[in-house]
């Protein structure tokens, strides 16, 4: 029981490695009781409790930092100056890919929790239910109850680099996602493809995922690629490479080098210096959020027929694009287009200050949860 474990006078620090609904409540409660925190990604659940968490942060002072690791990688980091130096020019879309196949769940009853299981305790501030595998040990990543799909699940370390690149500390004006559960039918509910373009001033932020077997995109299946007016940078799934591209597919400038995202927190920790952190909470939070303002539009969306969704996003350009790719990754694996439901999510228009969507009620209601007693921020 983390209770317990926070009430010792021994822990100085804790690493939050639990089900991301656990997240923002085990890393809130630990530095309420005057601990320092790594909490894993994404550092919340939705958006309401990751602004929380970053106020209980300020609050109290503790160290806190989010584990999404390519932030302490130097080819990462060398990358990601090169774009900011100007030497891509005028970035003109930032892309980010999780293309990760992902094997049907399929289809099993409820049961009895395994013993030693306090699976009350397990469903923290998600609704009570009777146990289920499928709800249970790594497949609660495909159940919006718990988790946030492989958009907030591998995808939200690209979704930070994707948002690092643009130099964007706020969250969008608009996002927009489109997608389904294709190749299988099982108990999952997220999305194992998916297209979300968000809307940024500037340049905007596109994120692919594919769930079945896929062909690499520039090089990158797990990665990004950000293209400027004079070429590309791309990031792959190996956080310590790197590489920059002119408009020739040439390389003119390599990145290299590693690091050590646990010894970072470690530092910070002993000197007390927020700003040894490579990936401090209130950063993780913004990465955090775009995954699910995703899966808001998502999740409020509707099915249509393939060739409908497509003539929905003819008027978006970088969406269109990437939804054609998708219709020849899904023809690739023997998922039929013609009889195809396609769920294209509402357009959702967003207030970065107020941290609110404009004139949606529905889609408000999302960036938050009903919690449990007990299990509240």
């Amino acid at each position: 029981d983390l209770r317990k474990l926070l009430e010792r006078d021994d822990i100085d620090a804790v690493s939050c490695a639990l089900p991301i609904h656990w997240h923002a409540i085990a890393a809130s409660w630990a530095m309420k009781a005057g601990k320092d925190v790594y909490v894993e990604k994404p550092c919340s659940h939705n958006v309401s409790e990751g602004t929380k968490l970053v106020e209980i942060q300020r609050s109290t002072g503790r160290i806190c930092q989010v584990g999404t690791q390519a932030r302490s990688h130097k080819a990462i980091q060398d990358g990601i100056r090169y774009i900011h130096s100007g030497k891509l020019g005028r970035v003109t879309l930032s892309r980010g890919l999780c293309y990760k196949p992902r094997k049907s769940i399929g289809i099993k009853p409820d049961g009895i929790a395994p013993d030693g299981v306090d699976y009350d305790l397990w469903q923290g501030a998600a609704p009570r239910r009777d146990f289920n595998p499928n709800r249970f040990h790594y497949e609660w990543h495909w159940n919006f109850d718990y988790g946030s799909g492989d958009l907030g699940n591998q995808g939200i370390h690209q979704m930070d680099i994707a948002r690092w690149a643009l130099k964007q500390d706020r969250l969008p004006n608009g996002v927009q996602t489109l997608g389904g559960r294709f190749g299988y039918v099982d108990q999952g509910n997220t999305p194992n493809t998916a297209v979300a373009v968000y809307d940024y001033p500037g340049a905007p932020l596109v994120f692919e995922v594919r769930g079945l077997p896929t062909d690499p995109l520039q090089g990158a299946s797990i990665g990004n690629i950000v293209y400027g007016e004079n070429g590309t940078v791309v990031f792959s799934s190996n956080y310590g490479r790197a590489a920059a591209f002119d408009k020739d597919g040439n390389v003119v400038e390599s990145f290299n080098g590693g690091g050590n995202h646990f010894a970072d927190f470690i530092a910070a920790v002993k000197s007390r210096k927020q700003s040894a952190l490579a990936a401090p909470v209130h950063e993780g939070n913004v990465s955090s959020s775009l995954c699910h303002l995703g899966n808001v539009s998502y999740r409020l969306g509707e099915k249509r027929r393939f060739a409908d969704g497509v003539k929905a996003w003819e008027k978006n350009a970088a969406g269109s694009e990437a939804l054609e790719r998708m219709k020849t990754h899904l023809a690739k694996n023997e998922v039929s287009i013609e009889t195809l439901e396609l769920t294209v999510g509402r357009p959702l228009a967003f207030d970065s200050r107020k941290l609110k969507f404009k004139r949606d009620r529905a889609a408000d209601e999302l960036l938050t949860r009903e919690y449990r007693k007990g299990f509240e921020i």
